[in-house]
């Protein structure tokens, strides 16, 4: 408690000396033709009359900038990007230190090429580094159009997916997942089905974070993937509907509209979306017990599909109370209603060379639904730059579903009945309360003092009924029945200070402080328990400007990641007759310590070297009992895991109206881990290849390939061997680029199927496995508008705790 409030006391010093911080203020937000903001532009101010640069900064990620040069004269700003023209603005003059300016809206001018009477214009890079995180370009890309966020993040650069469905940053576990900063709460399942539902089209950038600030959540050990949805930056009324159909293994079809409107004090926005949503996955699996007896195996063949409707909706609106402060309200609301089924195969000898053959139809009726509500505010205390902002979060996910097994033993030698009926009730939900007050408070033109306080609580509830039989016949299996509750509370703050010391070097560190207290209880099982732990989380980065064209960073971060609820829930869960999954509620969190050294060449080229040491990294963990045969999956801790790394991020443009975008990535993973009473030591080297290409055709025409190589990599004991795909899009605007169609083709040559193995206590396991991501799409989207440019302040805020509502 002391600790907080020592944080609290350093705010109100802090605020203490507004009033004495004095100098002049200069800001402003760059947008693009298309009125997208325009990030990491150069802004330089020049002085009158030799022109010469005296200091400068750049746009973020929303085009917005702001300088505090305690300087006086006349003064313009000369503002450049890569792939826009320079632009100036009037010359000004800076008569003291309580001189203030706001440019407003500034548009940059695309750069164009003639060639043989055609006009190209140039593209953007969709990659750029930048202050610890990648950040890749969604708007514009014809790949974004009918796509979905999770395909989306899956492309991302440096990032995969593994055999459970979780995001990898460099083939490591622990991905933090957040939408405009806000975490997202959710195990891997339902974030998985949060994203799938969520429409590409809405995203403007895709950032890879792996070395966040103290202002962050430390939840994350890999590092963070933020989605940054498009903002509003237009008066008066504007917006677009699109429709499009998908075509592949199932026909599936997205439509919806987004409309904003502003006028006066009022900023208000509409997102609707009616989609259908499917999956199809191709799976085999073996398995080997040599320990149960001289020659056993199990193999399962088997389809899942699923297909369901699912409308969302957006809205929300921002209150201008003055020049100074702001008030606004934002709700998410979605629901998905889908049936899977789940058709499996099983063959194989088990204890005392008993065969196996088991035709199993699973089929499930399941809904999802999923609310999220924000109040915020933001007040600006003066005009060099001191802020305040404050935001309430609610969110409710419920989940219910239906199952019934029906499993057909074909080959019975003791003469029981072949027929076996099984069904479920399961209902989890979570609600999840969060708020945060953050303050910023230059001390003087070139540093700045950030500190913030936040609180949050989930109360999970999951229930459980299983039955023997299907309908009105079956009964309780009271064995086979869960009653799970977890609630959690996480109280943080933060310290974190900046400062640009010359022209040479800007240094950045903060500490965060993290109090978990968790109690789960499982009511069936009569039993309880609790995990309470402080941690502290440190970050530094150091910026070295060696000349124009060769930038240095060098930066250290710690990190956590915390099991998700239903990992911790010691229930043992059915999943066919002979697999199980058991939650371990002595599961600890994992604490990674991550050094980088981050090199910029030409303002564009990046190098970024890093080594990670991850304790008591959380891994699946399989188990055979050497009698039944029966195979039961747990996750444990890990002694360690730690990597090299080495990422390079190379924008190449092979013409005017050719930009590529390239990326590699290389790691050397280590797990180490004493399972079965054996140490296993398992070292693997992986890289990833990503490159993009966008290219401009005669008539109009864009062309956009991407092709990624993901090389062997491994997770705990598992090894998952190579991938690659090719994507391609093709589009064409019209009526004044009001309209826009586009053809995509993803994984053109069927290539993104998935084969893993692994060794443990002389047993062996094999998976291979496709998700049907083959397809071509066609899609629609028309545009209008009927107002001007003008700033749009963007919310962001940070929650945490949805990332671990359950588990797989």
């Amino acid at each position: 408690m002391k600790r907080y409030q020592i944080i609290f006391a350093s705010m109100t010093l802090l605020a203490s000396r507004v009033l004495l911080a004095q100098g002049p203020y200069l800001n402003g937000t760059l947008y693009d033709q298309n009125k997208e903001p325009v990030s990491f532009a150069t802004v330089a101010l020049i002085k009158l009359p030799d022109s010469t640069m005296v200091t400068g900064t750049m746009s973020d990620l929303d085009g917005q900038f702001s300088l505090t040069p305690d300087l006086t004269g006349k003064y313009y700003l000369q503002l450049s990007a890569i792939g826009y023209t320079n632009t100036l603005t009037p010359e000004f003059e800076i008569t003291g230190s309580g001189f203030s300016k706001d440019f407003g809206s500034i548009t940059l001018n695309e750069e164009t090429t003639t060639l043989d009477e055609v006009v190209v214009k140039t593209w953007r890079p969709q990659l750029r580094a930048e202050n610890g995180k990648v950040v890749m370009k969604v708007a514009g890309s014809s790949l974004a159009a009918g796509n979905t966020a999770y395909q989306m993040l899956a492309k991302a650069p440096g990032v995969s997916v593994s055999q459970n469905g979780d995001f990898q940053i460099n083939g490591k576990d622990g991905v933090a997942v957040m939408i405009d900063d806000r975490l997202t709460y959710f195990s891997s399942e339902e974030l998985k089905t949060l994203l799938e539902n969520m429409p590409a089209e809405n995203i403007e950038n895709i950032e890879v974070i792996t070395n966040p600030s103290a202002k962050y959540d430390a939840e994350g050990s890999a590092g963070i993937l933020n989605i940054t949805l498009k903002k509003n930056s237009l008066n008066g009324m504007n917006g677009n509907v699109y429709s499009g159909i998908k075509m592949g293994q199932q026909t599936l079809y997205n439509s919806g509209a987004n409309l904003n409107y502003k006028k006066g004090k009022w900023n208000s926005f509409l997102n609707i979306d009616a989609s259908q949503r499917g999956l199809v996955r191709d799976a085999f699996s073996y398995r080997t017990f040599p320990e149960v007896s001289t020659y056993s195996y199990y193999s399962q063949d088997g389809v899942q599909t699923s297909k369901g409707f699912v409308p969302s909706l957006k809205l929300g609106t921002d209150y201008t109370l003055n020049e100074k402060h702001s008030l606004g309200i934002m709700g998410n609301f979605m629901y998905q209603d889908r049936k899977q089924d789940w058709n499996l195969k099983s063959l194989g000898i088990m204890n005392n060379d008993t065969s196996v053959d088991i035709d199993a139809k699973n089929h499930m009726d399941e809904s999802f639904g999923n609310t999220r509500i924000n109040l915020h505010y933001t007040g600006k205390l003066d005009t060099l730059g001191t802020r305040i902002s404050a935001d309430i979060d609610y969110v409710r996910l419920q989940k219910e579903s239906e199952s019934q097994f029906r499993n057909q033993y074909l080959y019975s030698e003791d003469g029981s009945d072949p027929f076996e009926a099984l069904s479920n009730q399961s209902n989890s939900d979570y609600d999840i309360y969060a708020a945060r007050i953050d303050f910023s408070l230059p001390l003087s033109p070139t540093s700045t003092l950030e500190t913030g306080v936040k609180a949050s609580k989930v109360i999970s509830n999951s229930k459980l009924q299983a039955y023997l039989g299907i309908g009105k016949g079956s009964t309780l299996d009271p064995d086979g029945s869960n009653d799970f509750q977890y609630e959690e509370k996480i109280f943080a703050g933060y310290v974190n200070y900046s400062n640009r010391i010359n022209d040479t070097w800007n240094i950045q560190g903060g500490l965060r402080v993290e109090k978990t207290k968790g109690r789960g209880q499982s009511f069936n099982l009569n039993q309880t328990n609790n995990n309470n732990y402080l941690n502290l989380f440190p970050n530094v980065s150091v910026e070295q400007q060696v000349n124009d064209n060769y930038k240095l960073n060098y930066s250290f971060n710690r990190r956590i990641t915390r099991p998700n609820y239903q990992l911790m829930n010691p229930f043992l869960f059915y999943l066919d007759p002979n697999t199980s999954i058991v939650g371990n509620p002595d599961i600890q969190p994992q604490i990674s310590n991550i050094i980088k050294l981050g090199q910029t060449f030409f303002r564009k080229y990046n190098l970024i070297l890093g080594y990670d040491y991850t304790k008591n990294f959380m891994a699946e963990e399989p188990s055979t009992d050497p009698i039944t045969g029966k195979s039961t999956y747990t996750t444990n801790n890990l002694d360690y895991y730690k990597s090299y790394n080495a990422t390079v991020i190379a924008p190449i443009t092979l013409a005017s109206f050719w930009q590529t975008n390239n990326n590699l990535s290389l790691t050397l993973q280590n797990y180490k881990m004493k399972m079965h009473n054996e140490i296993i030591d398992n070292n693997n080297f992986h890289f990833m290849a990503q490159t993009n290409h966008q290219i401009n055709l005669p008539a109009d025409f864009k062309l956009e390939v991407s092709a990624t190589v993901n090389g062997p990599t491994i997770n705990g004991i598992y090894n998952i061997d190579s991938q690659w795909w090719i994507d391609a899009g093709i589009e064409r605007s019209f009526m004044d680029n009001k309209l826009n169609v586009s053809l995509r083709a993803s994984d053109i040559f069927k290539s993104m199927d998935m084969t893993v193995d692994a060794t443990y206590g002389g047993n062996y396991f094999n998976l291979k496995q496709y998700f049907w991501q083959q397809a071509i799409s066609l899609n629609l989207r028309y545009s209008f508008d009927k107002g001007n440019k003008t700033e749009r302040e963007v919310r962001k805020n940070s929650l945490e705790e949805i990332n671990r509502v359950g588990g797989n």
